[in-house]
C-alpha cells in the first residue's frame, strides 16, 4: 500500500505546480506562456454533425478555372475543418476510356459517337461519386465538369435524389469574359495538360479555342430553377442563390475570398533570438544584437524590394509604383521585434472592385496559429538538457521529428 500522507489532492498539485514553477523560474525566465481567453480558441470547430454531406456540381464552359477552384476548396475544407472530401473530373474518366489527344470535333454536341462516350465517362464520374458519399465519414464530394445544359444537371440531380445519400446540392458556376484573362488561362494551364502535351503552343491554343465553342453552341447559364448556387464572373462579381447550410455557406464564403492570379509570399524566419543564443528552446525571448540587426536588414529589403514594382513611364524612366503587402508574424515576441522595423506608410489604393480605400502597407497582423509548436516541460532547456533529464522523450523525437509532440 502507498504511504499514508495527510496532503489533499489539491495540496499536493498546487505544491507540485509551485515547485513546477519555481524550477522553472531558474533555468527558462522567459517561458513560452499557453494563451488564455478568447486568444486561447483553436482552430473553428466544425459546427455540423457527421452526418451532413454536401456535393457541389461544378458548372462552366473549359478555361474558366473549375478545376483549381474545386481543388482549393477541397484544400481549405480538409486541411482548416478535418473534412474528407474527394473530386471526380470527368475529364479524367473521358481521357481514360477514349485516350488524352481527341480533336475539337470530338466534343461537337452532333457527333452521336463522341457524344455516347463523353456521357459514359460522365456516369462512371457521377457512379463513383455516389459510392463515394455513401462512406461513413465522407462529407464531401465535388463533380468537376462542364455541365453545360440544365438537361445535364437535371439529370446529376435526379441520380443523386435516386441514390438516397441524403446529401445537399450546389452547383458552382465559373464564368470568364475577360479576354485577357481568359487567354491567359488557356496558355498557361491548358496547353500544359494531358490533352495537349508535346503539341505546338499556338496550334494547341487555336484547337483548344475551337473546342470551346462547340460547348458554348449549346451552354446554359445557372437561374433560380437550378436551385442553391453560387455564380462567380471574372472572380470580381458574385451571385449566390438560395444557399444555407454551416457547409454550402462555408463554401459560397471561401470562393468569394478566392484568387485566381497567382500572389507572392515571402517567408522568413524570425532574427536570433536571446534563447537562440543560449541554446534554449521555446519560450518567448526577445531578439539578441545579431537578430535586431537581421531585422533592419529585413525592414530594408522589405521597402525596397516587396512594397513597390518598377516599371518605365512613357519617357522610359524608371518608376516605382506601390503594391499593397500585409504583414503576418506569430504572437511571440521575437517574431515582431524582427518585424519591428518595417514599414507602414499609407497610400491610396483602388480594388478590383472600384471600392478605394487608404491602404496602410504592412499593417501588422499576429496570428497565434503561427507561434513554434510548444515545448511543453521542455520549454527553456537546451537539447543536451533534454537528452539528460528526458532520455526516452529525446530519443522519440530523434526518431520521428515530424510527428513527435513534447510532453
Amino acid at each position: 500500500m502507498p504511504p499514508h500522507t495527510n496532503m489533499t489532492p489539491n495540496e499536493t498539485s498546487l505544491d507540485a505546480s509551485a515547485l513546477r514553477e519555481r524550477r522553472q523560474s531558474q533555468y527558462n525566465p522567459l517561458p513560452h506562456r499557453l494563451a488564455e481567453g478568447e486568444n486561447a480558441t483553436p482552430l473553428e470547430v466544425v459546427g455540423a454533425s457527421a452526418s451532413d454531406k454536401l456535393v457541389i456540381m461544378m458548372v462552366g464552359l473549359p478555361a474558366t478555372g473549375k478545376t483549381h477552384i474545386a481543388r482549393r476548396i477541397c484544400r481549405f475544407i480538409s486541411f482548416f475543418h478535418d473534412i474528407p472530401s474527394q473530386i471526380f473530373n470527368v475529364g479524367d474518366y473521358r481521357r481514360n476510356i477514349c485516350g488524352a489527344k481527341m480533336p475539337a470535333s470530338f466534343y461537337d454536341p452532333k457527333n452521336e459517337e463522341a457524344l455516347e462516350q463523353r456521357t459514359m465517362a460522365c456516369n462512371a464520374a457521377l457512379s463513383d461519386l455516389i459510392d463515394y458519399m455513401k462512406q461513413d465519414g465522407v462529407r464531401i464530394g465535388v463533380f468537376d465538369a462542364t455541365n453545360s445544359s440544365r438537361e445535364r444537371r437535371n439529370h446529376l440531380c435526379k441520380a443523386l435524389e435516386e441514390a438516397g445519400i441524403g446529401a445537399k446540392k450546389m452547383f458552382l458556376e465559373s464564368i470568364c469574359d475577360d479576354d485577357k484573362l481568359l487567354e491567359e488561362n488557356i496558355r498557361k494551364v491548358k496547353v500544359s495538360t494531358p490533352d495537349y502535351k508535346g503539341e505546338d503552343p499556338d496550334k494547341a491554343v487555336a484547337d483548344f479555342k475551337e473546342r470551346r465553342a462547340q460547348y458554348m453552341s449549346y451552354y446554359e447559364t445557372l437561374d433560380s430553377s437550378d436551385g442553391s448556387y453560387i455564380k462567380i464572373v471574372n472572380c470580381r462579381t458574385f451571385v449566390v442563390n438560395a444557399i444555407r447550410g454551416y457547409l454550402p455557406l462555408k463554401i459560397v464564403h471561401f470562393a468569394m475570398n478566392l484568387h485566381t492570379l497567382q500572389r507572392t509570399f515571402y517567408l522568413t524566419r524570425h532574427g536570433q533570438s536571446e534563447y537562440n543564443l543560449l541554446g534554449k528552446i521555446g519560450g518567448d525571448s526577445g531578439l539578441s544584437d545579431a537578430g535586431l540587426e537581421y531585422a533592419r536588414r529585413l525592414g530594408k529589403f522589405a521597402e525596397e524590394e516587396i512594397s513597390g514594382k518598377l516599371s518605365e513611364d512613357e519617357d522610359g524612366n524608371k518608376v516605382k509604383s506601390s503594391r499593397p503587402c500585409r504583414l503576418w508574424t506569430s504572437t511571440m515576441r521575437r517574431t515582431k521585434e524582427t518585424a519591428q522595423f518595417i514599414k507602414h506608410d499609407s497610400f491610396p489604393f483602388k480594388f478590383d472592385n472600384k471600392e478605394e480605400v487608404d491602404w496602410v502597407q504592412f499593417r501588422p497582423h499576429p496570428w497565434r496559429n503561427l507561434d513554434e509548436l510548444y515545448a511543453g516541460t521542455c520549454d527553456g532547456l537546451t537539447y543536451k538538457e533534454i537528452e539528460q533529464i528526458y532520455p526516452e522523450e529525446f530519443q522519440c523525437r530523434q526518431q520521428d521529428k515530424l510527428a513527435y509532440r513534447y510532453p
